[in-house]
């Protein structure tokens, strides 16, 4: 669960400034019983804080109980006085360091996604199964919406469509567009073991294209100069127009694929793009009004 304050829009602004300047937690923790890597919470603030704070931005997490348990609240603070907060349930357990694992790990979870980095684990279940072990009588929160399972995957022909929509790309500038809407799109439902598949074809077919100049494509080479610029805006004016909201408009405008096929353009082209960039952006803040 979230909230917001009336008005978001400077807080948006500036943690797409931050997001832009920062990397991924090194997953230096290990879970033994799970054979997984995570990133530690001293990583994950390492990695993120800096960039937060130069743009006015601030982490703040407390617990606190409600009707039917504990909860982690963790909010997102700008300069502006705007924020966003979001709340974790934590099991409830009568041994402390069962309830200090759970803890940690719900830290570590909602810092991360709440500044918008990678330190995705599967160490998550170590935490519920603990609660439940060493004799302790848990008690949780309703469940939070389970992924997708690799059945249900299945069953829904999500990997065929990820193959050929992977085969269809025909540049390392196509696989990058289709790789970031994986990421943003259709990660969030499978389970880790597909995503660290689905990481190795991309990075896969990614290296089938030259690595020496990532400009230069399979359909580039096939056109003179005019013809791939005039593809370029007018695929980066597609990509605007198909973002649904403004955070999501704000993080690809800061996004490294598009800010290299912006500099690939002349002047008036990119003036036509950020032109359209800033129709979609009055569009989308018109509509949260």
């Amino acid at each position: 669960m979230s909230n917001t304050s009336e008005q978001i829009n400077e807080l948006l602004t500036a943690l797409a400034k931050a997001q832009g300047e920062m990397v991924n937690a090194p997953m230096d923790g290990k879970n033994p019983h799970f054979s997984s890597k995570y990133a530690t919470l001293a990583n994950i603030r390492d990695a993120t804080m800096p960039h937060l704070s130069k743009n006015g931005l601030s982490v703040h997490q407390v617990t606190q109980m409600n009707g039917n348990g504990m909860l982690l609240v963790t909010r997102l603070g700008h300069s502006s006085g705007q924020w966003i907060t979001s709340e974790y349930p934590i099991p409830v357990s009568d041994r402390p360091h069962v309830m200090g694992s759970a803890l940690t790990y719900a830290r570590r979870y909602s810092w991360s996604a709440i500044s918008g980095i990678a330190a995705e684990d599967d160490d998550g279940n170590a935490a519920q199964e603990d609660a439940g072990k060493n004799g302790g009588s848990t008690k949780s929160l309703p469940a939070l919406p389970a992924r997708k399972s690799s059945a249900a995957a299945k069953r829904d022909g999500d990997w065929p469509r990820f193959e050929a929509a992977l085969r269809d790309c025909q540049s390392a500038r196509e696989v990058e567009r289709l790789w970031a809407e994986y990421q943003r799109d259709v990660y969030p439902a499978w389970n880790a073991d597909w995503r660290d598949v689905a990481e190795e074809a991309f990075a896969k077919r990614q290296a089938e294209f030259s690595a020496a100049d990532l400009k230069q494509t399979l359909q580039d080479s096939l056109e003179d100069p005019e013809q791939a610029r005039v593809r370029i805006r007018d695929e980066l004016i597609e990509d605007i127009q198909k973002m649904p909201t403004e955070a999501d408009l704000l993080v690809w405008k800061e996004s490294e694929v598009f800010r290299r096929d912006l500099a690939s353009l002349p002047k008036p082209m990119q003036l036509a793009v950020r032109k359209a960039g800033a129709t979609k952006l009055e569009t989308l803040q018109k509509a949260a009004r």
